[in-house]
């Protein structure tokens, strides 16, 4: 491999040799049979699977063999969701998958190999939303069937292309804690997890957007990219997951941000260890914990850039959102929860927010607070235990608006767009989650803020309304058991 990843929108346009050699390499691993634990399939099983679901799909036949190893607690399932284990789980996934390729590729070509990423948030690329050309041609150069252009994606897909209000940006990089909180309730990189849950109860920033975007736009409800159990097929998948992994090393890389620094997180889980493979198709996989994904780690790749796309800079003190002290100093208040599962069908659900007046009141008159000493707050919107049958649903969250005002005309009451990717294997009943569903928080401080100086805030109550996007019907409902106000608190400094 290379000394560093590079954006692949750098390495030439259509059939360049690294795309090229992806595609030989990808050819030649998705004809092994799933059991070979280098195989194409088996690498996507990782990530997620049912058998039946894959059968559906003719992704493998009836007759195949599935290793136990893929449907015991060993290799199969692992991905990380809503959870801290998700950045650190998915890198040691990235770098197995990487090793594997590269040494495919060496065997085929004689080449050396890195996997690339796609920059897709590059301001100043105007073609960085559009999918790679090598990923859209139908056939390799020599006339052969493209394989990463195999498996299916958003009917006519050709580039991410987020609605106004579709939440993809990089506002995540904002945030200057990983977790904040006993259970990591807010924060960059997802809530507390102790034991391994494929899908656990609170999605960090990153993770939220720009990741669950990406996999919905082009996935959508058919593509594999769109489904959890599905995602890791689409050889597109691998670009997308390096690039977030690009962005959480920028982050880490920032002075001003603040690394969790948990025994747990760098050594969890307590029940079960993460295992990825190496090259050769029966060799036996390697454990790891979080710990071994960091620099000077087993699994460790630098990367050419880490300004370009990210919306930090490395080296330089990040200034987007204030200070708030250390994580450990910050404190996390619910002020205010609504009464009753709300339902999201095929209109609008809205639903109401009792407030504790003073302490949202005192929140009010801290929002803005600069200097340093002074106490300073954030107000978020919380949404715990989200079910639903759908893979990667659009859920649009809006607050205060006039009543029986259609959400379309006040885009200034539009609080937060979620992608609730997974949500389907997070609401299985008798699945390994249990079938809690997942959990999401949503900034709206900047949004209180302008309520208040409209005078549209009240600190007694608050109006939230749950609008449907795609994936989300009447036939199709999604479900939030509680929706709170959460006040985060801390000294500026």
């Amino acid at each position: 491999m290379s000394t560093s990843r590079q954006d692949v929108a750098t390495l030439g346009p259509g059939w360049n040799k690294v795309l090229l050699n992806y595609a030989l390499a990808m050819q030649a691993l998705d004809e092994l049979p799933i059991a070979n634990r280098n195989s194409w399939k088996f690498l996507g099983a990782m990530h997620g699977f049912r058998r039946q679901l894959w059968i559906d799909e003719h992704v493998i036949k009836a007759t195949d063999t599935i290793p136990t190893d893929l449907t015991n607690d060993t290799y199969g399932n692992q991905c990380q969701h809503g959870s801290w284990y998700f950045v650190s789980w998915h890198r040691a996934y990235l770098f197995a998958f990487e090793s594997i390729v590269a040494a495919k590729v060496k065997e085929l070509t004689g080449d050396d190999w890195a996997l690339p990423y796609w920059n897709y948030l590059n301001s100043s690329n105007p073609d960085a939303r559009q999918m790679p050309d090598a990923f859209l041609a139908k056939t390799l150069p020599n006339g052969a069937p493209n394989p990463l252009n195999k498996y299916p994606r958003r009917p006519g897909f050709t580039a991410l292309q987020p609605g106004p209000n579709d939440g993809f940006s990089l506002v995540a990089m904002d945030e200057n804690d990983f977790l904040v909180g006993n259970d990591g309730t807010l924060g960059f990189g997802g809530g507390i997890t102790g034991n391994f849950e494929q899908f656990d109860g609170m999605t960090g920033d990153l993770e939220g957007n720009p990741h669950n975007t990406v996999h919905r736009l082009i996935g959508g409800a058919q593509g594999f990219m769109g489904n959890a159990l599905l995602a890791g097929l689409d050889p597109i998948f691998w670009l997308h997951h390096c690039n977030i992994d690009r962005l959480w090393e920028a982050w880490m890389n920032t002075p001003g941000k603040t690394m969790v620094r948990d025994p747990r997180w760098f050594e969890g889980p307590a029940d079960r260890r993460f295992i990825m493979p190496v090259p050769g198709g029966d060799a036996p996989g390697v454990t790891f914990t979080s710990q071994d994904t960091l620099k000077g780690g087993k699994y460790y790749r630098a990367y050419d850039d880490l300004i370009s796309g990210t919306g930090v800079t490395p080296g330089e003190e990040s200034v987007a959102r204030v200070k708030m002290g250390l994580p450990n100093q910050q404190t996390i208040q619910p002020i205010g929860a609504n009464a009753a599962v709300v339902t999201v069908g095929g209109t609008p659900a809205h639903t109401h927010i009792d407030l504790e007046p003073l302490a949202t009141t005192k929140s009010m008159a801290t929002m803005g607070a600069t200097t340093p000493g002074n106490e300073v707050a954030r107000l978020y919107l919380s949404l715990e235990s989200v079910r639903g049958t759908a893979p990667s649903p659009l859920l649009e969250v809006y607050v205060n608006l006039p009543e029986g005002a259609d959400p379309a005309l006040h885009p200034d009451r539009h609080a937060g767009s979620l992608t609730l990717f997974g949500l389907n294997v997070a609401s299985e009943p008798d699945g390994p989650h249990a079938g809690n569903g997942l959990g999401y928080t949503i900034d709206i401080t900047d949004l209180a803020q302008r309520l208040t100086s409209a005078g549209d805030f009240d600190p007694n109550h608050l109006r939230v309304t749950l609008v449907p996007g795609e994936q989300i019907s009447q036939d199709q409902p999604v479900t939030v058991e509680r929706i709170s106000v959460l006040k985060r608190s801390g000294v500026v400094s």
